[in-house]
């Protein structure tokens, strides 16, 4: 799983120095396709609801990787996601000075790369290889340390922190209380855990809502699937305190977030904001009678207790 065991076209990367890398070792791995093991057998699955983010992003990254890999600034959707990021980092901004964050999900980098400029050290897990990659060519010109762990939410890496992060990821999992508590186990007694939920009812008022959901949009037990590219369970506020009772977490926030450029009000919003006006558009949707309960994520801050 570890960067350490990291090859290229079958012979050993060789890495310098050990593992958590400073950012500049990775400098080989940048542009390459490299490979680590497999030790979670679940991360080559496919074809079934617990896999159906994972196709997701596999297919992804074959039809559209410039929409995959929005750091890159010739992303089409760079300056949204950035915007994106920026407006959560806002709410979880009490935590950025944590020295060891594991990131759960982590994809691209997104949210790594802000811990690792602040010079935390930094462990990332993901099931999809491609992302892992391109989290490691990113991360080269950053500061901090950084191992990444090619593995599911339920086959992390024994590691200790201050802090994990899970954004948008335990609502891809059926399984969600098990994984959340197998995260928590990796926090110190004191230590927080931040989460982003799929929000009950927003999703299916945005652009990416999928056609063929309406009777999850209206009723149902809050899961929007569609075979073959999604599964995903939504969240009440009832659900989201029962999922971090189940995991034996102290509740610190809970917010529900509009998510403004790319929500249920995304054609309605200008063209660009700034992070400002974001802050302050989100108060006024989480005040409105109509589009109060329409928000699309949950942003959820919890504590391990000591």
């Amino acid at each position: 799983m570890t960067l350490s065991l990291a090859t290229i076209a079958g012979s050993p990367a060789a890495l310098r120095g050990s593992a958590p890398y400073h950012p500049a070792a990775l400098a080989p791995l940048r542009g390459v396709r490299f490979a680590l093991p497999a030790d979670d057998p679940w991360v080559q699955g496919t074809g079934d609801p617990d896999h159906a983010y994972l196709d997701g992003a596999r297919g992804g990254w074959i039809d559209h990787p410039e929409y995959m890999d929005f750091l890159d600034p010739t992303s089409p959707v760079h300056d949204l996601k950035r915007a994106e990021a920026d407006l959560v980092m806002h709410h979880w901004g009490a935590h950025l000075d944590a020295a060891r964050v594991l990131d759960v999900g982590c994809g691209i980098g997104r949210f790594g790369l802000r811990w690792l400029d602040r010079g935390a050290t930094v462990y990332g897990a993901d099931p999809d290889l491609e992302s892992l990659r391109r989290f490691a060519w990113h991360a080269a010109d950053h500061d901090g340390a950084i191992d990444l762990f090619w593995c599911s939410v339920h086959h992390l890496p024994e590691v200790r922190v201050d802090l994990a992060v899970a954004s948008e990821v335990l609502c891809y999992v059926p399984e969600a209380a098990s994984a959340l508590r197998a995260i928590a186990s990796r926090v110190t007694p004191g230590g927080h855990v931040l989460l982003s939920l799929e929000a009950r009812w927003g999703w299916a008022a945005a652009q990416d809502a999928p056609a063929q959901t309406i009777a999850a949009a209206l009723g149902g037990d809050g899961i929007v699937a569609v075979a073959g590219e999604r599964w995903v369970q939504t969240y009440d506020e009832d659900a989201v305190r029962s999922l971090i009772a189940a995991a034996n977490l102290e509740l610190v926030a809970l917010t529900p977030s509009h998510w403004i450029p790319d929500g249920p009000l995304e054609d309605a919003g200008p063209a660009s904001l700034s992070l400002q006006e974001l802050v302050a558009l989100e108060a006024q949707c989480q005040a409105h009678p109509v589009w109060g309960p329409l928000h699309r994520l949950w942003l959820v801050t919890a504590r391990v207790p000591a």
